[in-house]
């Protein structure tokens, strides 16, 4: 067996035992792609009415949001954009509730509460990344590896064997015109071929989501042989619990973020949790994309900001390699390009779907094929093997007597 049979057969078998999860996390991709977009269109409780010049501070929002949905626990408030309503997030650790509050950061208003269990860009999300499955995370990530493993089968199965311009440009084309099964060929092959360049930063990207060692070889490649810090948990003073600081300091770490930087379009506040949790801050001058978030950490009791060596940090300290890992999420959903990458990584998401699909008819085709020229073979054997059949005797006509 030669070494292109090998990769034939590692690239067929691999296809099949993972197709179906391929398909679901490819499809879910396409979709949630364009989700600010969409959800901008669709969902007119995400914008505010007018525009005013003072927004309420975290600890007002906070008091609103859990005033609306009593017994739940804000854990997060959004600020994403002056024209677009905040946003505070409840959540528990054991998972009893998952809900969002839309609310004026001017007037004050409650313009939307939302069960994000029912939601549909949520649920396409943990379709995405779980499969809706206990250990679907476990899965995805596997076949994401034997998915990257296949891109790179493939081009080697795609390369062309002969030289000449005429074998070449027909690798780089779909012929239309041909039957089905060179149709069902070529858009696996030539669509695959084009889409791979941009599916295998998807497919990286994804993975370093799933294994610490992904995320530590790619650092480690592009810091030059750097090790990359992990991010150690940040504390707050404990002993000063007994202080209730925690209205006051968290409007105080926010408005100081925003003092500071006049670029910031919108913020984020990660209210803490528990007597020694801290307060997290992130801003950033872009909408809908995260690779210049800005991190500040504050103790919630003396407001004494907290630094850290590591890419969830303040922006303008970070290194080529860490701003990359910021990036991780727009260079995933192509936002890194914005409206344009986005159109680019959908159109990838979506040719990858049909991979296996057109993957399996081809092994379909090929079967059936393979079936008719053995029957066609086995019928020239038996038609050379069958003995043959004895000849009549001609009858000679009798003779007439005369």
């Amino acid at each position: 067996m030669n070494f292109k049979k090998i990769v034939s057969f590692l690239h067929l078998w691999l296809g099949l035992i993972t197709g179906l999860v391929v398909f679901v996390v490819a499809i879910t991709g396409c979709i949630y792609t364009f989700e600010h977009e969409i959800q901008e269109i669709t969902q007119p409780y995400r914008k505010v009415k007018e525009v005013g010049a003072v927004q309420l501070p975290p600890s007002q929002i906070k008091a609103i949001a859990e005033a609306a949905a009593p017994g739940m626990e804000v854990r997060r408030i959004y600020y994403e954009t002056p024209e677009n309503a905040s946003m505070a997030l409840y959540y528990a650790d054991d998972a009893p509730y998952f809900y969002l509050t839309f609310i004026d950061q001017y007037t004050g208003e409650v313009l939307k509460v939302k069960n994000l269990r029912e939601d549909f860009f949520t649920i396409v999300l943990y379709l995405h990344m779980t499969l809706l499955l206990p250990y679907g995370g476990e899965v995805i990530a596997v076949c994401t590896l034997v998915f990257l493993v296949m891109l790179v089968t493939g081009i080697v199965l795609w390369w062309p064997k002969n030289s000449n311009q005429k074998a070449i440009k027909t690798k780089f084309k779909i012929k239309w015109n041909g039957r089905w099964r060179r149709k069902n060929y070529d858009l696996h092959s030539v669509l695959g071929f084009y889409a791979s360049w941009i599916l295998v930063f998807i497919a990286i990207t994804g993975l370093v989501w799933s294994y610490s060692w992904v995320e530590s070889s790619l650092y480690y490649v592009l810091s030059g042989g750097e090790q990359l810090i992990e991010q150690t948990p940040l504390s707050s003073d404990s002993t000063r619990s007994s202080q209730n600081h925690l209205v006051p300091t968290i409007d105080q770490a926010w408005y100081k973020v925003l003092q500071e930087d006049a670029s910031i379009r919108g913020t984020a506040v990660y209210l803490p949790h528990g007597s020694d949790g801290v307060i997290s801050i992130y801003s950033s001058p872009d909408y809908g994309t995260y690779g210049r978030l800005d991190w500040r950490y504050f103790d919630q009791y003396t407001l004494q900001e907290k630094e850290v060596n590591h890419f969830r940090g303040r922006h303008a300290n970070t290194t080529f390699a860490q701003k990359v890992l910021k990036m991780n999420y727009d260079i995933h959903t192509g936002g890194v390009l914005g409206l344009t990458g986005k159109f680019l990584a959908f159109f990838a998401s979506l040719i990858a779907a049909s991979l296996p699909v057109t993957g399996v008819l081809l092994y379909i085709g090929r079967k059936k094929a393979f079936k008719q020229e053995n029957k066609t073979a086995v019928n020239k054997s038996n038609a050379r093997h069958k003995p043959k059949a004895k000849a009549k005797p001609v009858l000679q006509p009798k003779k007439i007597l005369t």
